[in-house]
């Protein structure tokens, strides 16, 4: 009877040991948007660099991001001119906003237009979604978080974990 319990202790240590060693979401610290701000990614990263066109400005963007299951975690941002004055700056801030909740089919929510984190839900693939996101300017740096995904799989913590991670240096 006791080598019955113990062996029933091994397998269950095992498998909450390996359940452990196996998380969904894997936390990690990185720095981005060259060393202006620190954010806390889920799993493994991986960056991309392009140049778009923006309110009639390029812009050199970096987007480093990372997914877990249908849900996608991510920090672009862009390196501003010094000679941008602050109506250029505020219509950036507005331009990648609004590019986000057109996305969604959602109207701009007032709070995305002051460097505040905004929530807005959708429908998507036929999958109830959600995307949180903060458009910002720090320090000469346009800074843009989102996370989004399923509600099924993208639980509000874990969405509003990552977006309060996000600290600015």
């Amino acid at each position: 009877m006791v080598k019955v319990k113990v062996k029933v202790l091994l397998v269950l240590f095992c498998l909450f040991w390996l359940v452990a060693c196996t998380p969904e979401y894997n936390w990690r610290e990185l720095t981005v948007a060259d060393d202006r701000a620190v954010v806390m990614f889920p799993s493994r990263v991986k960056t991309e660099q392009r140049t778009i066109q923006v309110d009639g400005l390029e812009l050199v963007f970096s987007l480093t991001s990372a997914a877990v299951d249908q849900s996608v975690f991510s920090v672009g941002y862009a390196p501003l001119s010094s000679t941008l004055d602050s109506a250029q700056t505020e219509r950036l801030v507005q331009a990648f906003a609004t590019a986000l909740a057109a996305r969604v089919g959602q109207p701009l929510v007032p709070q995305a237009l002051k460097g505040e984190v905004f929530e807005l839900e959708s429908v998507v693939a036929g999958q109830p979604s959600r995307l949180l996101g903060r458009v910002l300017i720090h320090r000469g740096m346009l800074i843009q978080a989102v996370v989004s995904g399923p509600k099924k799989s993208l639980s509000k913590e874990n969405a509003t974990e990552f977006m309060r991670s996000l600290v600015l240096r």
